[in-house]
């Protein structure tokens, strides 16, 4: 009797120290997605609640996440490109504004002047990433490299267009699609990929749509935008990180896409990309 007395208590003694430890634990990875959202989410002048259940704020240009950059501090917004891009038109491309992708975010309200469209950022966002770190980044492994023509170990499959010169803007039209994605850290996409600098410092600007529920949380496809500063050995999705520049009412990054293109259905809708 006295030996099982003394084995409970060893056993106690052992087990309080851990459940202290994991509360811990559990009390710091709080405190830091709880300082993460306060980063992400600058505060709104108008919010406005997304058919698909999220919220899209509209935040004041003077709060615009490009100034948490450090080289941005006294940055004045181009609200328009300059140069020859106002001769970029939709009569250009031979586009009917009927099969244009909308998003139905606006079906609720739109945003006031000098503000911008952002999704909120979730704490459910950032639980499906590897790591608090790794929130907005891709996987390592989910980072084409350029590999021998012989090569079998391919983890990205994907079919180019590519045009080779100098230019000062570009501009493509895509269909947009839903296709079916099996796991939850595949995903599919289509995009404009701009791409400077040699192979040994590669850096782009990438943007269209893409279907990935490790990220989103669904199978919708979405608006994005991928970008790296850094020789492509990183990279950030969208206004997860401080360098890109939204100015547009219309359209949000990260919010599904209102209609899809089906196989033997109406006509397909498309994605017009100008940068």
């Amino acid at each position: 009797m006295i030996n099982q007395m003394v084995v409970t208590f060893v056993l106690g003694i052992l087990i309080i120290p851990a459940i202290v430890i994991n509360g811990e634990f559990s009390d710091t990875h709080d405190a830091k997605i709880d300082l993460l959202l306060k980063k992400l989410n600058k505060p709104a002048v108008k919010s406005i609640k997304s058919p698909y259940g999220g919220i899209i704020d509209c935040v004041h240009m003077k709060n615009h996440p490009i100034y948490d950059h450090p080289l941005f501090k006294n940055h004045t917004i181009q609200m328009k490109p300059s140069g020859d891009h106002d001769k970029w038109n939709n009569d250009t491309l031979n586009i009917d504004d009927e099969s244009i992708v909308t998003q139905l975010w606006t079906i609720n309200g739109k945003c006031p002047q000098n503000t911008i469209p952002i999704r909120r950022t979730t704490r459910e966002d950032i639980l499906r990433a590897e790591s608090i770190e790794s929130y907005g980044k891709k996987y390592p492994n989910n980072i084409p490299r350029r590999k021998p023509a012989n090569s079998t170990n391919e983890i990205h499959e994907y079919a180019t267009l590519r045009v080779n010169g100098i230019f000062r803007g570009a501009e493509a039209v895509i269909n947009v699609w839903k296709p079916y994605v099996q796991m939850p850290r595949e995903f599919s996409l289509a995009q404009m990929w701009l791409v400077a600098g040699p192979p040994s410092n590669l850096n782009t600007i990438e943007f269209g749509w893409q279907v990935y529920p490790g990220r989103y949380g669904d199978d919708n496809a979405r608006f994005f935008v991928y970008w790296t500063a850094d020789g492509y050995r990183s990279g950030c999705y969208n206004l997860d990180c401080p360098g890109f520049v939204p100015v547009n009412q219309a359209y949000v990054l990260g919010e599904p896409i209102g209609h899809v293109s089906t196989l033997g259905g109406s006509p397909d809708r498309e994605l017009v990309v100008e940068t």
